[in-house]
């Protein structure tokens, strides 16, 4: 009894592998059947660091569900578990999209959403064992995702950047430089997503072929808190090609410096070749001539034409009377030049009268004392307070490092007014007393009008953008550090939408 049963087993063990060795299937000599498409099972991947078991043919593809509520770094691999099989496993969007694959394996970032891993075989059939792994980084990081990872010339694929592992301190800013290859792809303008909160304060910049820096900063206190999308472009194919497409990041926590966090991009494959446009005259059509540097083009007389010369530099030209013409003298009369006589008399001279006068003393007259206004407006550039008298000016003053001023003036009321090149002025009253000073109350000026508007809104953050990792304008250094960067643009966001001047009482 023990010998039949070892024998049974035997015979199925033998079954099984000769099924799964072969990957072939046996059929009687008849006509060749239609290929059908492959049996797709939908099933679910919702445990990490588990352990699931599938089966795919060429005619049978197993769709794993996964759901994201949060961005991650996570591996999926598969094992073969029984037959000759090698399996290929797909990561689709949402929609269906391609977004990488791997031949056993693949390790991607992705942000929060709903996606799906495709097994299938790369070659062979059989049993597999898949696991789904989170990849745990040791801190803050940026991943670029891009999908699809192929395409063909025209296409467009869209490339997604991710902030990972934020810390509950969050940032208040964040630098990404993008690199690619500018022969094989374009970028479209980049979209921002809520990342930063709403209304973003947003500098854009393409410093060179093949590159793209976008600063963005909360507004009006708000962070980034939690991981997730940043922003995402679109990329247009233009020849075939690979490409690696990363973006790296610096981000803020509102301390005036920036810090880089490791990155990782990804590849993208164009497929297939543009047409080339060549330049070919018509037939009929004759390419004209130009004459090279140096040379200088003859005209030429037509038939019938006769030529003009034309008389050089320091030649006169005489002219001649034609046949049957006469000649019309011209007389030019020049009246005779006369003098005209002078006459001087001189007179006689008589005695001038001297008469003496004493005023009476009268007392000198005196001003009033003039008065002090002081005060300290803050900013980080240098402040200068003026008086004004209705719409002249009086006097003005450069403020110290810290901000604090003194000025005199004649006694009388005035308008104040700092300012500071980059930020919105502030305006109040003075009432100067003579001989004594007033103190006006400490103000800070708020950075950001950079086109001196007396508003801070998405123009003087296109100025940042358009001037990044310069100099100048100087308007737009708002920390006065010498570079225009994000720092500036964090200060900017901090006032964002606000308007002047501020009010000083």
């Amino acid at each position: 009894m023990n010998l039949k049963r070892r024998f049974q087993v035997f015979v199925l063990i033998a079954l099984l592998f000769s099924t799964f060795g072969s990957g072939q299937v046996v059929s009687a000599s008849s006509p060749a059947s239609v290929p059908q498409d492959p049996i797709v099972i939908n099933r679910n991947l919702n445990i990490w660091d588990a352990t699931f078991i599938g089966f795919v043919s060429s005619a049978i593809h197993e769709k794993w569900r996964l759901e994201l509520t949060e961005a991650h770094t996570f591996e999926v691999k598969a094992n073969t578990a029984a037959g000759d099989l090698v399996p290929l496993l797909i990561l689709q969007d949402a929609n269906g999209v391609e977004v990488t694959r791997g031949t056993g394996s693949f390790i991607t970032s992705q942000s929060a959403g709903t996606f799906y891993v495709q097994v299938q075989p790369d070659s062979g059939a059989g049993f597999y064992f898949m696991t789904l792994r989170d990849v745990v980084s040791t801190g803050p990081s940026v991943s670029t995702v891009v999908a699809p990872t192929s395409v063909n010339v025209g296409e467009v694929a869209v490339v997604t950047v991710n902030l990972n592992n934020v810390p509950p301190e969050g940032y208040t800013s964040a630098e990404f430089t993008c690199t690619f290859d500018a022969s094989l792809v374009s970028v479209g303008t980049p979209v921002v997503t809520n990342f930063f909160g709403a209304d973003p304060a947003v500098a854009i910049n393409t410093p060179q072929p093949g590159a793209l820096i976008v600063a963005i900063a909360g507004s009006n206190g708000n962070k980034a808190t939690s991981s997730g999308a940043v922003f995402s472009f679109n990329v247009t194919a233009l020849q075939a090609g690979e490409t690696s497409i990363e973006c790296a990041a610096r981000v803020s926590q509102g301390n005036n410096t920036l810090t880089s966090l490791p990155s990782t991009g990804m590849n993208l494959t164009v497929n297939g070749s543009g047409p080339t446009a060549t330049s070919t005259p018509a037939p009929g059509e004759t390419p004209t001539a130009t004459s090279q540097p140096g040379e200088t083009a003859t005209p030429t007389s037509q038939p019938g034409e006769t030529a003009t010369p034309t008389s050089q530099p320091g030649e006169t030209a005489t002219p001649t009377s034609q046949p049957g013409e006469t000649a019309t003298p011209t007389f030019t009369s020049t009246p005779a030049e006369s003098a005209t006589p002078t006459a001087s008399s001189t007179p006689a001279e008589s005695p001038t009268p001297t008469f003496t006068f004493t005023p009476e003393s009268s007392p000198t007259p005196t001003s009033a004392p003039d008065g002090t206004l002081a005060g300290q407006v803050i900013a980080g550039k240098q402040v200068i307070v003026t008086l004004f008298s209705g719409n002249v000016a009086v006097t003005s003053v450069n403020a110290n490092p810290d901000g604090t001023f003194s000025l005199v003036a004649p006694a009388g009321n005035y308008i104040v007014i700092a300012t500071a090149s980059g930020y919105l002025s502030a305006q109040g009253s003075a009432n100067i007393l003579p001989g004594n000073t007033t103190t006006k109350p400490t103000i800070t000026l708020l950075a950001g009008d950079i086109d001196g508007n007396n508003v801070i809104d998405q123009f003087d953050a296109l100025t940042i953008g358009m001037s990044y990792n310069t100099a100048s304008p100087a308007a737009a250094d708002l920390n006065n550090d010498g570079t225009i960067n994000v720092l500036d643009l964090e200060l900017l966001a901090q006032n964002y939408r606000d308007t002047g001047p501020t009010t000083w009482e």
